[in-house]
């Protein structure tokens, strides 16, 4: 068969290496944190690269610093106003990792996923990851589990399903969402962005949604970045849920399940990669409830997303 999986042991954690020996084609994922951190296609001999990830040969150290590159984000995503929140009529502040006065990207980005299983097949091969989150930060003592499945498919495809399932005797709130940074091998300066929006969520200051929709269809036809910066969250169309990363090599397209109908943007000063983040909710869903998912005892939701690079 075309595809391999390989294991190896990197600092305290594992790298799974997923392979298309026809198309030459592999990406890495990481037992810490269950990210996607390389993916790369080779022609002739000459690697290209689709993620802009982490020098995990440094270990985890650097993660934070560079950025939260591909992190998993649960059980909120990007910032959580002052690290509070109220939920059946308690109040909570978050313990983990603050960026200023603000808990930003969830609480299990750095979690230790263990490997439940692997699978290889004529068209695709996959690897799911299981972490069982025990309340240990007293922010969010409600147990609940995570099932991320990463399967690379013929077509330079790549898709990953999360299953999140509330372990616990009570009502939690859930946000889902991820982080990964996109680049095409050249500067985003000289790439065209598309998708179809509803709006773009009006942001204060620190970047928390104020609540209003503004009407935005600035990138609906394809818009080159430029210089342009950018960290904005958008409501995307329901009926064209996806979103087109092109230069003139290469075409990404982003195709999230419903339940992700928000896309955040985030273009870094190095101009090299666009973050391209789908998201279940808003920003400090837990305050303002845009998106915001409660889960009863023991019920689970499933959030899948894809990412295709095709050849021009």
């Amino acid at each position: 068969m075309p595809f391999q999986i390989e294991i190896n042991p990197i600092d305290t954690f594992q790298v799974i290496q997923i392979r298309d020996t026809d198309l030459e084609v592999s990406i890495e994922i990481s037992t810490k944190g269950a990210l996607l951190n390389h993916w790369e296609l080779k022609q002739e001999g000459r690697p290209h690269t689709f993620i802009a990830g982490n020098p995990f040969e440094k270990g985890w150290k650097e993660f934070e610093k560079g950025g939260f590159r591909s992190a998993k984000m649960s059980p909120f995503v990007c910032r959580l106003h002052q690290g509070q929140f109220t939920h059946l009529n308690h109040n909570y502040t978050i313990e983990h990792f603050y960026l200023g006065e603000h808990a930003i990207h969830g609480i299990v980005y750095d979690a230790l996923f263990t490997i439940a299983s692997s699978e290889i097949h004529e068209h695709q091969a996959s690897v799911v990851l299981e972490h069982h989150y025990t309340a240990n930060d007293k922010g969010f003592p409600f147990n609940y589990s995570l099932q991320v499945k990463w399967t690379l498919e013929k077509n330079n495809k790549v898709s990953v399903t999360t299953i999140v399932t509330n372990q616990s005797e009570t009502i939690i709130p859930m946000v889902d969402g991820w982080h990964p940074y996109f680049t095409l091998g050249t500067s985003i300066d000289n790439c065209t962005l598309q998708f179809l929006s509803e709006g773009k969520m009006e942001y204060d200051a620190d970047l928390l949604p104020t609540g209003k929709n503004i009407p935005d269809k600035s990138f609906d036809q394809g818009k080159q970045l430029g210089k342009l910066h950018l960290d904005d969250g958008y409501l995307l169309e329901p009926s064209a849920n996806e979103c087109r990363l092109e230069n003139d090599q290469f075409i990404l397209t982003v195709r999230p399940s419903p339940n992700y109908p928000y896309l955040q943007l985030y273009t870094p000063p190095d101009r090299q990669s666009i973050a391209i983040e789908n998201l279940s909710g808003a920003p400090n869903a837990f305050n303002n409830k845009i998106g915001l998912q409660l889960l009863k005892p023991y019920e689970d939701i499933i959030f899948e997303t894809s990412y295709q690079v095709v050849v021009k």
